[in-house]
């Protein structure tokens, strides 16, 4: 490497390299001393030069086969005859100039630029970085090691795909809730049911005991105010389902006294829905129940669909289901979990019902044939097998013999 040559940092701003540089002006090549980014020196024999004047030079970089040049203009700094230098400072230098002049002074100081034809290889290194080999990981050795390593390889593949599919589940689980079940906002085993309100107020003077009654017995008789008494009769032949007063109780006009249920009639389960959502039930759905014992009835029917027709219940519609499971009397009031399934309905739904249509009349029309070819072949079985008489086969004689 060159001599580099440093001065104090207020007579000069950058420091001085001894390269292989070319200066040229008016198609005279000069003695260049040194270089710097702010300017260069030249031997005071090659240039009649004047303290402030301005020169157009070219700055030339050899390399293998062409030249770098690079325009630029120079000011007479100082002229030092004692010293055998011209001081000159690179004046109205653009950035892309600086840049370039930077750019090849620092590759030739770091020792990158060593011969002709480098600087091509300094851009390639600086634009695309240098890469690293990285050496392989050394391979198992013996049956057992290779074994062995195989194994938890396969054990983190098969980790991956579970964790995977765990993830995939849970995604299309949330989405499948999301869109396809509707949750009842409360329901509850109930059955046709009779209340029976006092006609007037009174005094109960009597009440049907025994848990049933039949059509036309009297239930119960109030004594009115006025001294006059009510009987009304049993309009069934009906269990009674709850009791609300007592006899000798006074009663008030219009306050239940007795519930009655029908014989003939079955519990039931009634689930109410918001109104927002009654025509998905239209499309078609099913129903999930879940009882308070921990029974739960997959795809229960849906005996009534939803409907306005009631005034009284505000925001909520009521769907009733048959019960999939024998109920009895006691079991009336309970609550219970419901959950309705309306994929059946979506447009989703009836391709894959359509599909499972198309399946099982491809298989039943495989199976049809199977079972014909099948037949046919024991009837040639059968056909070809000689006939016996006695013990003694019969086959090849003929009718005439």
């Amino acid at each position: 490497m060159s001599k580099i040559t440093h001065e104090a940092e207020v007579q000069r701003q950058h420091p001085r390299y001894r390269l292989p540089v070319k200066c040229i002006h008016n198609g005279a090549q000069l003695a260049v001393v040194d270089i710097s980014v702010g300017g260069l020196g030249l031997r005071t024999g090659s240039l009649d030069a004047k303290l402030g004047q301005v020169l157009d030079l070219t700055l030339a970089f050899p390399f293998s086969g062409y030249e770098l040049t690079l325009p630029i203009n120079a000011e007479v700094r100082y002229v030092a005859d004692e010293h055998n230098r011209i001081g000159l400072r690179f004046i109205d230098v653009s950035p892309r100039q600086h840049s370039l002049l930077r750019f090849i002074l620092d590759a030739y100081l770091a020792g990158e630029v060593v011969e002709a034809g480098d600087v091509l290889d300094v851009v390639a290194r600086r634009n695309e970085g240098k890469t690293r080999e990285v050496p392989p990981r050394p391979q198992p050795k013996g049956i057992m090691a290779n074994l062995a390593h195989r194994g938890r390889s396969a054990a983190g593949y098969i980790g991956i795909g579970a964790a995977t599919l765990l993830l995939l589940g849970f995604v299309g689980t949330s989405l499948f809730d999301r869109f396809y079940l509707i949750p009842a906002q409360s329901a509850q085993i109930t059955a046709d049911l009779v209340t029976v309100p006092a006609p007037s107020n009174g005094q109960l003077t009597f009440m049907a005991a025994g848990n049933e009654v039949k059509a036309g017995e009297p239930l119960l008789t109030i004594q009115g105010t006025q001294g006059n008494s009510i009987v009304i009769d049993s309009p069934c032949n009906c269990v009674v389902q709850a009791r609300y007063s007592r006899t000798a109780n006074f009663v008030r006009e219009g306050a239940p006294i007795l519930t009655l249920r029908e014989k003939t009639s079955n519990p039931y389960i009634t689930a109410s829905i918001p109104q927002d959502q009654a025509l998905r039930f239209y499309k078609g759905a099913n129903a999930v129940i879940e009882y308070a014992d921990g029974t739960r009835v997959r795809e229960a029917n849906i005996e009534r669909l939803p409907s306005f027709e009631d005034p009284s219940l505000a925001g909520r519609l009521i769907v009733r289901l048959a019960p999939g499971r024998e109920l009895g009397a006691s079991t009336i009031g309970q609550p219970v979990s419901v959950v309705f399934n309306t994929f059946s309905g979506s447009s989703i739904g009836s391709a894959v019902s359509k599909l499972q249509t198309a399946v099982n009349w491809a298989g039943n029309k495989i199976a049809a044939i199977l079972s014909k070819d099948s037949a046919t072949a024991n009837a040639q079985k059968k056909a070809t097998e000689p006939q016996s008489e006695n013990g003694r086969r019969l086959a090849g004689l003929n009718s005439g013999e």
